[in-house]
């Protein structure tokens, strides 16, 4: 494929016709995938569609006519490989054809997360991740922490904590649900701390049934509560080792901002590469904190997580 690749973002249709046209989800999925297949592989015919879809022939014509109804700038047919082939200046439709969303499908489809059929990948380049110790995630456990949640609930579980052996039965009203790239958490008010924390969910040991609760979500003032991460280059770094960290992090104007709730901010800390006292960690030098001083008084402290 030599066709200079142009992501910009996704564009609008071309016409007014086109932008009056209904589509049902079922056939913008398959749009999504026509859109998805142009920009990453360059190329698309019917049987791709016909066979992922297991839909008809004439479904798939109609599908490709109107994709290039849509977006007559974005493929063209060539003839000699009876193949719908993308344009010099093809521009994705949609949002779904990213670079973040070809990278995610790629990383769940090596991860076991999806299968090949549940991707819009036909051909999928060699890659490894940092391979993870398995968590424990039992869906005896979850499926009640998700009734709760969604009945606004309290139910009782019993918890091991690192913090003493003894595993008492408490009640706790859970409203959301935290991932930290590692390990997945429920947050909740706990009737025994008095207050709202973090429970690992592989180490709640037993869940109990939902029943009601006077614990509303909104008093979870860490969880809407927001902070803004403000990220430069290390000033101790040279201007064309800047640059490279300016480029990585797509920053404007020499910084980038990262927006948390105050509730994961003891997670994102980390995930940076940050002490929770928001200071880079021992040897790290390429971010720092440019507003540190203006979020100290939000910081975790220690024990706090």
């Amino acid at each position: 494929m030599t066709r200079a690749k142009r992501t910009a973002g996704p564009r609008s249709q071309s016409n007014d016709d086109a932008e009056n046209t209904t589509v049902k989800w079922s056939q913008e999925r398959r749009l999504q995938f026509i859109d998805f297949r142009l920009q990453w592989e360059g190329r698309i015919n019917r049987k791709h569609v016909t066979e992922f879809f297991k839909i008809s022939v004439p479904q798939a014509s109609a599908d490709l006519a109107l994709y290039q109804q849509l977006m007559p700038d974005n493929m063209r047919y060539d003839t000699s490989t009876r193949m719908y082939v993308a344009k010099q200046e093809f521009m994705p439709r949609s949002d779904t054809s990213g670079a973040r969303q070809y990278l995610s499908q790629l990383l769940a489809l090596h991860r076991g997360i999806l299968t090949s059929e549940e991707t819009f990948l036909s051909f999928t380049p060699p890659m490894e991740s940092v391979p993870l110790p398995a968590r424990s995630l039992e869906p005896k456990v979850l499926f009640p922490l998700v009734q709760a949640i969604a009945e606004c609930g309290k139910l009782m579980v019993k918890y091991q904590s690192i913090a003493r052996d003894e595993v008492p039965a408490r009640f706790i009203s859970p409203h959301a649900f935290g991932y930290d790239g590692i390990r997945w958490h429920v947050r909740a008010y706990c009737e025994t701390r008095q207050g709202f924390r973090d429970f690992v969910l592989g180490r709640i040991l037993s869940a109990g049934q939902p029943v009601a609760s006077d614990v509303r979500s909104s008093d979870d003032v860490d969880w809407h509560r927001y902070v803004d991460l403000v990220l430069k280059p290390d000033p101790s770094l040279t201007p064309a080792q800047r640059r490279g960290i300016e480029l990585d992090y797509a920053m404007k104007n020499g910084t980038s901002t990262v927006t948390c709730r105050k509730a994961m901010l003891f997670y994102t800390l980390r995930t940076l590469n940050f002490e929770i006292d928001g200071r880079p960690r021992n040897g790290e030098k390429q971010l720092v904190i440019a507003n540190l001083a203006e979020i100290e008084q939000m910081l975790p402290s220690f024990g706090q997580a």
